[in-house]
């Protein structure tokens, strides 16, 4: 965990789920073929419905999990010193596949009414060298009066997965490159 803007953010590599990530590319890019998918913030990109925890196969379901695991390990972390007691987390709003192509991005927005967000990368594809941030997520400075201040870029790599406040403004770059870029948030 690291603190920024100062609003906590945890980064956490997923090693033991990176084998399952090329079976989670093609369940996902099988799931595009045949579902047109909605619009939310992304553009030029493909976005599933918020059914993901419902798709029946055990590489969805073991990501579920570890969204879990981290959603309880972020809970505990932020509670007050000495509670004691056990963290209960479910997910609310649903989880979801992104696929970005060459010029694919996705518009700044927040999760309302969710304590919690989190984004799995599966694939980042091949970014080319320019422009600068290429692909990345970015994090908007929360505090009022500093709108235009700080930002919170992150290189996203297979095996990543980011948990943030859900009421936390953010926004990926326009992806440049080849392959797909797919993520599970």
């Amino acid at each position: 965990l690291r603190q920024i803007f100062p609003t906590v953010l945890m980064e956490r590599r997923l090693d033991a789920l990176v084998p399952l990530n090329d079976r989670l590319r093609a369940i996902v890019l099988e799931r595009e073929a045949r579902d047109p998918g909605v619009t939310a913030s992304n553009v030029s990109g493909w976005h599933s419905s918020a059914d993901l925890m419902e798709w029946d196969y055990p590489e969805t379901q073991t990501l579920c999990q570890a969204f879990l695991a981290a959603g309880r390990d972020m809970t505990a972390a932020m509670l007050p010193p000495g509670m004691v007691g056990r963290v209960q987390v479910r997910f609310h709003g649903g989880c979801w596949a992104n696929i970005l192509r060459d010029g694919g991005y996705n518009r700044i927005h927040n999760h309302p009414g969710s304590v919690w967000s989190g984004c799995y990368y599966v694939a980042v594809g091949k970014a080319a060298a320019e422009p600068a941030h290429n692909g990345w997520i970015e994090f908007q400075d929360p505090r009022p009066g500093n709108i235009h201040g700080g930002k919170e870029r992150v290189n996203p790599r297979p095996g990543h997965l980011l948990i943030f406040p859900g009421w936390l403004n953010h926004f990926v770059n326009p992806f440049r490159g080849e392959d797909e870029r797919i993520s599970i948030a």
